[in-house]
C-alpha cells in the first residue's frame, strides 16, 4: 500500500517474524502506515493481530525483521523504547486505570512525570480531553464509579494526554457490554475525523468500514490481503477472507 504523497511511513514493518516457542505468531509480515492514515486490522482470533500491534511498541519482542517508528528501530537496544512509546498512545482491551486515583489524576500523571508538563497545564488539557470523550463531569470520581464504557473513554483520554503522534487500539471494545460498545466507537470515529493516525485491531466490521483508509486482513500470523474498505468488504479476493466475511457479516 503506497502513499499518494510519497511521504516516509510513520510506521515501517518489514519481514517481521515472531515465535512463541516453535509456534509462528507472525510470519514475514510487512506493513507501512503513513501520517494521518487509519489502518484497521481484522481477522479471526489467534491470527496475530494483537501480537503485531504490541510489537510496534515492543511489548512483544520480535525474532527477526524490522519495526521502525519515525525511522527509529524499536528493537535496537541503543534506542530508548520509553521515549519512543511517549509518541505511541495505546488503548488495551482492559482499561488499566489506577483505581486509587481520580479520573483527572489518571490523565495528568504521565504528562507531568514523563513530559515535565506543569500540573495546572496538564489539568487544563485533561479537562479538554474529558470533554472531547464526553465525560467532563467525571473528572473527580474514581474508576470504580464508572461504567466499562466510561472507563474505556477515560483510557483513550489518558493516552491522548501524552499528545502522541499515533494511537494503537487493541480490541478496545471486546471487554465491554454490547450497549457500551457504541459510545467508545463514537469517540474513536471522532478521533479519526480529526486526522489522528491510528492502527486499530477490532472485531467491529462496521467501524472498519466507516473509519479505515486501509483494512488489513490477517490469518495464522500472515497478512493475506489489504486494501480500502470497499475492496476488502465488497470485492474480497483471498478465499480465506471471503470465508471470514461470510461468518462475521
Amino acid at each position: 500500500m503506497t502513499n499518494a504523497n510519497n511521504a516516509d511511513p510513520i510506521i515501517r514493518i518489514e519481514h517481521v517474524w515472531k515465535f512463541f516457542g516453535e509456534l509462528p505468531a507472525l510470519q514475514d509480515v510487512s506493513l507501512h502506515v503513513y501520517q494521518g492514515q487509519r489502518v484497521v486490522i481484522i481477522g479471526p482470533s489467534g491470527s496475530g493481530k494483537s501480537t503485531l500491534l504490541r510489537s510496534i511498541n515492543r511489548l512483544e519482542e520480535i525474532n527477526s525483521g524490522l519495526i521502525a517508528v519515525d525511522g527509529i528501530d524499536v528493537n535496537d537496544p541503543k534506542n530508548d523504547i520509553n521515549k519512543i512509546r511517549q509518541n505511541l498512545g495505546m488503548v488495551f482491551q482492559q482499561f488499566n486505570l489506577f483505581p486509587h486515583k481520580t479520573v483527572l489524576q489518571n490523565l495528568t500523571m504521565a504528562p507531568c512525570r514523563l513530559r515535565g508538563i506543569p500540573r495546572k497545564e496538564a489539568e487544563e488539557r485533561a479537562l479538554v480531553l474529558l470533554e472531547k470523550v464526553g465525560i467532563s463531569d467525571k473528572a473527580q470520581v474514581y474508576p470504580a464509579m464508572l461504567s466499562g464504557g466510561q472507563q474505556q473513554r477515560v483510557a483513550i483520554a489518558r493516552a491522548l494526554a501524552m499528545q502522541p503522534e499515533l494511537m494503537l487500539f487493541d480490541e478496545p471494545t471486546s471487554a465491554l457490554d454490547p450497549e457500551m460498545v457504541g459510545e467508545v466507537l463514537d469517540v474513536m470515529v471522532n478521533l479519526a475525523r480529526d486526522g489522528m493516525t491510528m492502527i486499530c485491531v477490532t472485531h467491529e466490521m462496521g467501524f472498519a468500514r466507516t473509519v479505515a483508509d486501509v483494512v488489513v486482513f490477517m490469518d495464522k500470523g500472515q497478512i493475506l490481503e489489504q486494501g480500502s474498505p470497499e475492496e476488502i468488504f465488497e470485492h474480497p479476493r483471498h478465499p480465506r477472507l471471503q470465508q471470514f466475511l461470510k461468518q462475521v457479516l
